[in-house]
Order: structure tokens, then sequence, then C-alpha cells
């Protein structure tokens, strides 16, 4: 068990839940949520980031006519590395227990589901990481660094993970 500065309490996370999408076949950018309704391709895509996403494809008469494999997925085997490497939100260090794991590279663009792609953020971090311009790189050190908005810092220099902020990007 490793302890994340959740109040003492040691922790390793389960697989978030998997989401499951309904497409209507004639009209697919009606896509929907059961119990919530429409939803937007960047909502579907912030769901996604730490859920498996299943898409179902339904006919006129709402009869599931094709089905999506779940996708984006970090295991259980995958998420407990990261949690052991970061401990934290790489961004705030708030607890592993509030934080989702990222893709670096985002899975819709390629990004693989892997220990090398994938850091811990919290929810607030996340969205962050999502809707501004920070981006994260992963170190020669095997750890992922975050590079801050220009108006932030207009070098962009590198800033480590908040468990490793005495470290240096070339160590």
């Amino acid at each position: 068990m490793l302890d994340c500065g959740g109040g003492g309490q040691g922790f390793v996370s389960a697989p978030r839940t998997e989401v499951m999408v309904t497409v209507p076949a004639d009209h697919p950018d009606l896509a929907s949520l059961r119990w919530m309704g429409p939803v937007t391709e960047a909502t579907a895509a912030a769901l996604a980031c730490d859920a498996s996403i299943t898409s179902i494809t339904l006919d006129g008469q709402q009869v599931p006519i094709d089905l999506s494999p779940p996708k984006r997925l970090f295991t259980g085997a995958v998420r407990k590395a990261i949690l052991l490497r970061d401990t934290c939100c790489i961004k705030c260090g708030a607890p592993a227990t509030w934080s989702d794991c990222h893709h670096i590279v985002h899975w819709a663009d390629g990004g693989p589901t892997t220990l090398g792609n994938g850091c811990l953020l919290c929810r607030t971090c996340h969205r962050a990481v999502h809707h501004t311009d920070w981006d994260i790189v992963m170190g020669l050190d095997g750890h992922p660094w975050l590079i801050p908005p220009a108006d932030i810092d207009p070098t962009r220099q590198p800033l480590p993970a908040y468990n490793r902020r005495t470290r240096t990007l070339a160590a």
C-alpha cells in the first residue's frame, strides 16, 4: 500500500467506471449518455480520460446494431504502477485518491494506455491541462514533467512532478 498524503490512508484505487454512449445510426452527431441526455464530443473525451467507453450504435427502433469494445482504460496493473510512481497529482500534490490517470499523448491522438504515457492529475488540474496551455512530457528520468503556459512562464521551463520538485529534467 502507498501513502499519498491522504490523511495517512494507504490506498491503491481500482479502475474507474465504464461509460456507455448510445449513438443513433442515422444521426451519429446525437450521441447521448443514458440518464443524462445528449453529450458533445468534448464531454465524451473528458469522461473517457479515466474510464472505458463503450459506444453502442442504435437503429431507428432503439435496437443495438453495433458495439465498440471498451477503450482508453488504464488497467489495474498500469494504474498501480502510475500510483506508485506519481504518488499524488503531479501538478498540485492532491492525494492520489482524488486523482485520475491522464493520457499524456491523448488516446484520441493515438496515445497508448501505458505507464510511459500516463500520469496522475486531480480533477481540477485535469481540467486545467485539457482546457489551458499546460503540457506534460515524460522526462528522461521516466517521470512526468509539466510545462506551464507562456502567460505563466514565458520560457516554458519544465517543472518536475509535485512529488519530485527537487529534481532537474536531465536527472
